[in-house]
């Protein structure tokens, strides 16, 4: 089986490139000299199963430029690979493409699943909205799905290299109130359920990719410096923040109580579903 991957050299796309390569598959990065080739359409005849994970950096200053690159870099991609689908001879067996849980309205409180939840109208939410309904065109070539993706967790990138770093100078702790909800996933659960829903097709078409367990950001955070050793004592202001990445700090400063119930009523089973063992998975025993 070939699977390709957009976003392949990136943290999430690096990993799932070695994890599929170690179970036997054949494995293909999609890039920009691909997507501008003209050839796009040829490639994917020769993939069984497509995974979209393109997209610019959240966590960055909310410039202009940037958030043009945000929205084009999701949106033009998508709508490329799914124009390119419509051309291939023969089709991929299925496409799973990326969105996030920032889709769901900011809310601590309730609980968001698949099936039961409330969007977002803030840029981010309206940008994945609008993600997703260029990846579902691709309905009628081939199954779609929608992975809506939390905080995917690991040493190789993503956001804990990040979140690790006033810790480890001694400086960690809370951000803002320390409320926000943390919707993680450990990145070897993201792989396996990929994998999961790769050998088995099946019929609902949204998954929340999150662990069953979102913590606070106190929570998170005061796991992480037990992990780290490191002292828990200061707190990051609001104002710091928006100073620093202006609207951006939107990402940081709210929170979404996913659930994944959908890979969970599907039969998968998490190896990492609690913040404690996931950690120290990661970084080692305390």
């Amino acid at each position: 089986m070939t699977i390709s991957i957009t976003g392949h050299t990136g943290f999430i796309g690096s990993h799932l490139k070695m994890f599929f390569s170690e179970k036997g598959y054949t494995v293909l990065g999609i890039g920009r000299k691909e997507l501008r080739s003209g050839n796009l359409s040829s490639l994917l005849s020769q993939t069984d199963i497509l995974i979209n994970l393109a997209g610019a950096p959240i966590m960055k200053r909310w410039t202009k430029k940037h958030s043009k690159a945000l929205w084009n870099s999701r949106i033009q991609t998508t709508q490329t690979l799914v124009d390119a689908l419509g051309q291939a001879n023969p089709k991929p067996r299925a496409f799973f493409s990326a969105s996030a849980v920032d889709i769901y309205a900011n809310d601590e409180e309730s609980h968001q699943t698949e099936e039961q939840n409330t969007l977002s109208n803030e840029f981010l939410g309206i940008l994945c909205q609008r993600w997703e309904e260029e990846a579902l065109r691709a309905r009628i070539f081939c199954k779609t799905y929608i992975t809506r993706i939390g905080v995917v967790l690991g040493n190789e990138g993503g956001a804990l290299p990040q979140m690790k770093r006033p810790f480890n100078m001694g400086v960690g702790g809370k951000i803002a109130s320390g409320k926000q909800k943390i919707s993680w996933i450990h990145i070897d659960d993201f792989a396996n359920a990929l994998l999961f829903l790769i050998e088995k097709l099946p019929d609902k078409r949204v998954f929340n990719f999150t662990s069953p367990n979102p913590v606070t950001n106190e929570v998170f955070s005061s796991t992480l410096a037990k992990s780290l050793k490191k002292p828990n004592i200061f707190t990051v202001p609001a104002f710091a923040l928006k100073l620093l990445y202006g609207e951006g700090s939107i990402v940081v400063l709210t929170g979404r109580h996913v659930l994944p119930k959908n890979l969970e009523d599907e039969g998968f089973v998490f190896s990492h579903p609690h913040i404690e063992q996931a950690l120290t998975d990661i970084l080692g025993p305390a």
